[in-house]
């Protein structure tokens, strides 16, 4: 068979399909963050300046000092790693079949550089984070941001007495607004106009809303509609559905979900080998499809996240 009908034009329609994530419903994060899937500056790293409060002096004497002094300015810095995938088409007809973003071998590839994707975000959300000029230092997120799996503060009337008295709970109305006064209180959405509040569910959270909240609670009709997928935004919240979010650190029963403010969270993504369909000499001349691809992924500033902690009961 003569593999030289792999054309540009397949190859362009490899390339658009591949890297049109923000559109696709497979990625979880990347539309409810800051994402750039064509990033073109050089470098190991992508930075996150931002730059201190100034506070004006009273003036008290009839012929004042002038004020003096530098603004702070803080640099943290998102790291660049590569990932990359490649796969045999089993025929010419099946090369041009890529240019089909529903074609199962394009559909594939391009679901695992987004589950990649996600991935790299969810791990993000409360890693330490790189500081300094070169990202040199560390620094840890803030544990009081972190609301505990046995916290009852805010809760609602009437899920106190569906509830235990003591001990670790599922998610809660109460922690969800707790978690949005942690966010609130801040000044990062005066920062950042337009900027919404996000939160990472599991199925099983939206099922636990329906038993934690009492029927007879107006707040269930809210979790009602969740449930069923009629609504995604409830109590000034975006609920973004994520069943693989992660456990906490050294647990094997509580999960952390996070709640943030979309312009906060940081992605950058960049081609290091553009998509290719081209034939595989070592493999008989099959078609062969591959790209490989650098990301990094960035808490801006630890004002816009906050963190539930959860854990399932019976």
């Amino acid at each position: 068979m003569d593999y030289s009908q792999i054309t540009q034009a397949d190859v362009d329609g490899f390339r658009e399909n591949l890297n049109m994530v923000p559109q696709q419903d497979e990625s979880v994060y990347l539309p409810h963050v800051d994402s750039d899937m064509a990033y073109s500056e050089p470098g190991k790293a992508f930075n996150v300046d931002s730059i201190g409060t100034s506070d004006p002096k009273d003036v008290d004497t009839v012929v004042p000092d002038s004020p003096e002094g530098l603004l702070e300015m803080t640099r943290r810095v998102g790291f660049f790693k590569g990932f990359h995938d490649g796969k045999f088409i089993e025929s010419v007809q099946k090369v041009h079949q890529l240019r089909d973003p529903t074609n199962l071998v394009m559909a594939s590839m391009r679901a695992g550089k987004m589950r990649k994707a996600d991935t790299k975000i969810r791990d993000s959300f409360f890693a330490p984070a790189r500081i300094g000029e070169h990202g040199e230092d560390v620094l840890n997120f803030p544990s009081g941001k972190i609301i505990d799996v046995a916290s009852r503060k805010y809760l609602h009337t009437l899920e106190v007495s569906a509830l235990p008295a003591s001990g670790a709970l599922p998610i809660t109305l109460g922690k969800i607004l707790t978690a949005r006064g942690i966010i609130r209180k801040t000044k990062i959405l005066k920062l950042h106009k337009g900027a919404r509040i996000k939160l990472a569910v599991r199925e099983d959270d939206i099922s636990q809303l329906l038993t934690t909240i009492p029927v007879t609670s107006s707040e269930y009709k809210i979790a009602e509609k969740l449930a069923g997928g009629e609504i995604t935004h409830a109590w000034g919240i975006d609920f973004v559905q994520d069943d693989d979010v992660n456990l906490k650190a050294g647990s094997s029963d509580t999960y952390i979900l996070p709640m943030w403010v979309d312009r906060v969270m940081m992605y950058r993504s960049r081609e290091i080998h553009n998509a290719t369909i081209n034939p595989r000499h070592d493999k008989s001349n099959r078609p062969y499809a591959y790209y490989e691809t650098e990301h990094g992924a960035a808490r801006g500033w630890d004002e816009g996240v906050a963190g539930i902690e959860v854990k399932d009961v019976a």
